[in-house]
């Protein structure tokens, strides 16, 4: 596989249904388990909000042999600070460095405009996510109680 970072692109409006699929079943894949049944909301993302969304979030995608593989996204929430959302990678492509690159590549277009901070929030359950953000340089800066547990917000200066 090329070098993840250069396969990286923002995404487009054909894209939207892959985006959505790779989001639902990644995310029932890493968080079915985790959350509670009667909390645990299938589809995660539906078309409707995916298309809401596109007007205060930015898409980006890796794609491999012609597949949308893995999905992150970025708002900003204030002047100096960005939020990444929805970084998914689908399981059987995981552990091959695309979602750093992902998240790299976020990084790198914040600043570009301007962004000082990245800010993210993660259930306090994810455990692999969490440890994937901390070996990115994010720190946790507050919790936010819910039913069955916490979400963790982290943040990172870029």
């Amino acid at each position: 596989m090329k070098d993840a970072e250069s396969l990286i692109e923002k995404s487009k409006l054909k894209d939207a249904q892959e985006i959505i699929n790779v989001i639902n079943s990644s995310n029932r894949d890493a968080f079915g388990r985790i959350i509670p049944k009667q909390y645990f909301r299938e589809p995660i993302i539906t078309l409707k909000e995916y298309e809401e969304s596109l007007e205060n979030m930015t898409f980006y995608i890796h794609r491999y042999e012609g597949s949308i593989i893995a999905v992150a996204a970025l708002s900003v929430e204030a002047a100096e600070t960005g939020r990444i959302r929805w970084v998914y990678v689908l399981p059987n492509h995981q552990k091959q460095g695309i979602g750093t690159a992902l998240v790299s590549h976020i990084e790198a277009v914040a600043r570009d405009m301007g962004l000082k901070k990245i800010r993210l929030v993660t259930d306090c359950n994810a455990t692999w996510a969490i440890r994937f953000y901390k070996n990115r340089g994010y720190t946790q800066t507050s919790s936010i109680p819910n039913p069955w547990g916490f979400n963790i917000w982290m943040e990172k200066e870029i």
